[in-house]
């Protein structure tokens, strides 16, 4: 039905209009998601569009607008929560607001981000979403080059847009819950270098801490390259069979706290009574293992609500938060105990 219309083989912005019986500046209206649109007339046009296989000509649009209706994202990776779940609600209101997501994966590199980062920019995105404050020195520049709205997640940034939590604050958190049980020998397992800004501030948070009772974290109890559960798994092997192993483990998220307990469990020490693990982000699951999971909560989803609805704003000429805190909470279950006695 659709080749026949207007005789060109495609649907044309008319061909809906005269199907639907209104205007095609009402038709245009429909389409650009215009609230002014009377909901009978809506429904019509959005029915002669199904009928006839109508497809928006995003170029044109483009053109017309100087908009491409797009916004990028470019985050380290999708294989965990951490991203995925703020990834989920940006989408969403993105989405609501007409705009298609294009995302790319750095996989932690500055280098592969800027990459990406000028990939989405030669596409036409309208605004960009990034993780973290420390990036490739070119990166800014770049993007202020092409005076593109820009806010960055798990970020605090006194100068540039950003939606964060406070990072050193959650690990100190953390450390003073376990030094509070008694334990005195730590160790850390996370999935990227101390050189990236959300570890960095972490492992300053758990040192703070840890310093300010006289104790000190070993270079050999940190653990940087695990990324898998069973990379956290073999890095707790390899802390449990150092001189003077760890009574409590700080892993870097849910995911690498998990293998961690299947290293314990394989190891035959019981959690919490010989070993504490917690975990970071309360993924849905850590409730609900073996042994549930004292973690710090943060509210994934929020992190890319906020930061959508700022580039929102910000494209529409609104007046947007600039600086977003994410709030956090230690959950206390039951990974976490006392220091075993032997220790004490």
């Amino acid at each position: 039905m659709s080749e026949k219309q207007n005789g060109s083989g495609r649907v044309s912005l008319e061909d809906v209009a005269r199907l639907s019986g209104v205007s095609t500046a009402t038709v245009s209206r429909v389409l650009n998601g215009s609230d002014t649109v009377k909901a009978k007339s809506k429904a019509a046009v959005e029915k002669a569009c199904e009928e006839l296989g109508y497809v928006i000509n995003r170029a044109a649009r483009t053109l017309a607008s100087r908009r491409s209706m797009t916004i990028g994202a470019v985050v380290p990776t999708l294989a965990t929560e951490t991203f995925s779940r703020p990834l989920a609600a940006f989408q969403q209101l993105i989405h609501d607001a007409g705009y298609t997501l294009l995302l790319a994966n750095s996989n932690f590199d500055p280098d592969t981000e800027l990459k990406e980062v000028n990939k989405l920019i030669e596409y036409g995105i309208d605004g960009l979403m990034l993780v973290g404050h420390t990036h490739h020195p070119k990166l800014w520049e770049r993007i202020n080059a092409q005076d593109l709205p820009c806010v960055q997640t798990f970020s605090q940034d006194s100068e540039k847009p950003c939606v964060g939590y406070d990072s050193e604050g959650a690990a100190q958190t953390i450390a003073s819950h376990l030094l509070a049980l008694g334990h005195t020998r730590f160790g850390v397992i996370v999935g990227t270098p101390p050189s990236n800004d959300r570890i960095s501030d972490r492992l300053y948070g758990t040192r703070k801490a840890l310093a300010a009772q006289g104790l000190t974290l070993p270079e050999s109890h940190l653990i940087d390259n695990a990324y898998s559960m069973n990379d956290a798994r073999k890095a707790v092997f390899r802390l449990l069979d150092s001189p003077e192993p760890p009574t409590a483990i700080i892993c870097g998220n849910d995911l690498l706290a998990f293998g961690a307990m299947r290293a314990a469990s394989e190891r035959y020490l019981r959690i919490p009574n010989d070993i504490s693990i917690v975990g970071f982000n309360d993924y849905e699951y850590a409730e609900h293992l073996e042994h549930p999971l004292t973690t710090m909560r943060v509210d994934l989803a929020s992190i890319g609500t906020h930061a959508a609805e700022y580039l929102l704003a910000t494209l529409n000429n609104q007046p947007s938060q600039r600086h977003t805190l994410i709030k956090t909470e230690l959950i206390v279950r039951g990974s976490s105990g006392s220091v075993p006695r032997a220790e004490r």
